[in-house]
């Protein structure tokens, strides 16, 4: 943690009026010594966070701080323009409705929409929750490559919540093909007592599942009957996000 505070803080001496210095100059103003900012320059520069300039022997900024700067404005613009259609969605439903994104292998949501209901299922927005037990986490998962998949539960396996938590690999996988043969996903008490959700898939305009929504529910709510008016919305909803998409983004 602390060489990662350290990498940091040399990213944070480059400013609008210092964009270029040495390894003395960095060393001088973290009071670091000169072999520690060398090795951390170096690590930063094999990852694109620092360019060197061999003639002027003077490192600036590289081009990886942008990358990573313009995927929080597709986050922020997947949100701002899928916020009002939400609402359309939530207000139908009269149930939260959030939308989702993979990071590092776990499901966050970044938007939400909440319902009139005073008994909800709180979905903490930024919050890295696990996949393999929502059906927002499922659908995320769905659309990956296998090996990807494989990746993700090995770094974070599959834990068990409740009775209901699907922890059996080779189950699982069968569940992500049902996920992609129909469209949506559903849980039902699969991370906490009495939450039940529908999800569904949104693409980019070349196919790349990129996020979802989920519909926010409890086991009472989610009735036969309104299951079915649910999954029409939720799959219309996601198909209206989709459409609005570019071929990349987030």
């Amino acid at each position: 943690m602390k060489t990662v505070k350290k990498a940091l803080a040399i990213l944070d001496s480059f400013t609008r009026y210092v964009q270029s210095q040495g390894v003395t100059e960095i060393a001088s103003k973290l009071s670091m010594p000169k072999s520690t900012i060398h090795a951390l320059l170096s690590t930063l520069r094999e990852e694109g966070y620092i360019i060197y300039d061999p003639k002027a022997k003077k490192y600036s900024l590289g081009f990886k701080p942008l990358e990573l700067a313009g995927r929080i404005r597709s986050n922020h613009d997947l949100r701002d323009f899928s916020l009002p259609i939400m609402q359309e969605l939530s207000k139908t439903c009269e149930e939260d409705v959030a939308l989702n994104i993979l990071v590092e292998g776990r499901r966050v949501c970044i938007a939400l929409v909440e319902s009139r209901y005073f008994v909800r299922q709180f979905v903490p927005i930024g919050k890295a929750l696990p996949l393999h037990c929502s059906a927002a986490g499922k659908v995320l998962m769905a659309y990956l490559p296998r090996t990807e998949i494989d990746v993700i539960i090995k770094r974070h396996g599959l834990p068990r919540f409740t009775p209901n938590t699907m922890t059996d690999k080779e189950k699982f996988m069968i569940e992500l093909e049902n996920v992609r043969r129909s469209g949506y996903a559903e849980s039902r008490e699969e991370y906490g007592k009495d939450a039940a959700a529908l999800a569904f898939p949104i693409f980019t305009g070349r196919g790349d599942g990129v996020a979802c929504l989920s519909i926010q529910s409890t086991v009472n709510r989610l009735t036969k009957k309104t299951r079915k008016m649910f999954i029409k919305e939720g799959l219309r909803t996601s198909e209206k996000i989709s459409a609005l998409l570019p071929e990349a983004v987030v």
